[in-house]
């Protein structure tokens, strides 16, 4: 018979390795070349995923836990941490939002009518259509 640590005993250990997991995550990081072998294991995701989608795992999962369950988690790990996330993430978000803006101040528009549908055919699905391209054009397809 193979011996196991039992759940307590196997907690216990994670708990009293806690306090090095920081550091020793942050070296692993800091040596690690993800990007390549991630690119190279593209069909395999690729594949993974339609096993996913087949079996329903996704769903499977979802059903596990109850909308209350969820949110109880979601604020107790999301709420201390969001703000900062998005204060972090600033840089980012203009930068990646910037070309968007960019496509959308380049659009002309008609002038407005008194049809609705007229409107969304001649003033916003050019919007669209200018996100869609640009969206296409920074993802070089």
């Amino acid at each position: 018979m193979v011996r196991v640590k039992s759940v307590e005993e196997a907690k216990k250990h994670l708990e009293q390795a806690v306090s090095l997991i920081p550091d020793r995550y942050e070296s692993g990081v800091k040596a690690a070349n993800w990007k390549e072998p991630a690119l190279a294991g593209e069909d395999l995701f690729a594949d993974m995923m339609s096993v996913v989608v087949s079996e329903r795992r996704r769903a499977k999962g979802i059903e596990k836990t109850s909308d209350e369950d969820w949110r109880n988690r979601a604020v107790t790990k999301g709420k201390p941490i969001i703000g900062t996330r998005i204060r972090d993430a600033l840089g980012r978000y203009a930068s990646g939002w910037a070309p968007y803006r960019a496509a959308i101040e380049g659009v002309t528009l008609e002038p407005k009518t008194v049809d609705p549908m007229a409107n969304i055919d001649r003033r916003v699905k050019p919007i669209v259509e200018a996100l869609i391209n640009k969206k296409k054009e920074l993802l070089g397809s």
